[in-house]
């Protein structure tokens, strides 16, 4: 265990086993040091000069004789507090190298009715209690193309628990069909501009941006933070604009 402790200080297995055996037993001469620690004499020749530089010990001459001393284990002070010090260096590296990594967008593409389950049920996963989510809805069929309710009840009962805000663009047709409630407010495409039946949603939420495309059962997810906001921006202004234009 105290080998270990040495080794995690920066120590290699051979200076841990030396210093420790100096410890217990002062003043040794390398020929000791060989025959009780099994390590040869020259790797000792190698090992031993470089633990009096780190001055983790010592040797003194008695005679013709040389004999090695641990030095007093406060040394290890030292150690630590440099590892301490690198370690305060090293992470806000590694930190910035993280988010830059994770400032370039991951794309996913999901397939069918179980890759539109997965988006829904991700946003109601992913976002906190009271968070607003945002959904272009420009569907012309919604029989045609819907998910089971069964399916979509996991979705729904995390969203009315989180009270989960929405803020939809969508048209006429739509929005007939769907009931009013009080955490979602949407406005209408005018029928004069388009009558926005392409059979697509696009959902923005958190850190992505989520396509779905009824017509081919394709799912498209972006996840970028900057995307995000970008598309959150273009979504809001269009939002106002056509709630002040009812």
């Amino acid at each position: 265990m105290q080998e270990h402790i040495l080794e995690k200080l920066g120590l290699s297995k051979e200076e841990a086993q030396i210093y420790l055996f100096l410890i217990k037993n002062p003043k040794q001469t390398i020929s000791d040091l060989s025959n009780k620690l099994l390590i040869n004499r020259p790797k000792l020749y190698t090992i031993l000069p470089a633990m009096i530089e780190s001055w983790l010990i010592w040797n003194m001459l008695v005679g013709k004789r040389k004999y090695y001393i641990a030095e007093n284990p406060d040394i290890f002070n030292s150690y630590f507090h440099k590892i301490k010090n690198d370690f305060g260096v090293f992470i806000p590296e590694i930190k910035e190298m993280y988010g830059n990594n994770f400032k370039k967008p991951i794309f996913k593409h999901l397939r069918w009715k179980s890759g539109m389950k997965n988006i829904f049920l991700d946003i109601a996963y992913t976002l906190s209690v009271w968070d607003t989510f945002y959904r272009y809805s420009s569907r012309r069929n919604v029989t045609k193309t819907s998910i089971p309710n069964t399916q979509w009840q996991e979705y729904k009962n995390l969203r009315d628990k989180k009270k989960l805000e929405r803020m939809v663009i969508t048209n006429d047709y739509l929005n007939s069909l769907k009931e009013k409630k009080l955490e979602k407010e949407v406005v209408i495409i005018p029928k004069d501009f388009d009558i926005f039946e392409d059979n697509i949603t696009k959902l923005i939420y958190a850190n992505k941006v989520a396509i779905i495309d009824y017509n081919t059962e394709e799912c498209f997810v972006i996840e970028s933070q900057i995307f995000a906001n970008f598309e959150r921006k273009i979504f809001q202004l269009l939002f106002r604009f056509l709630r002040n234009t009812k």
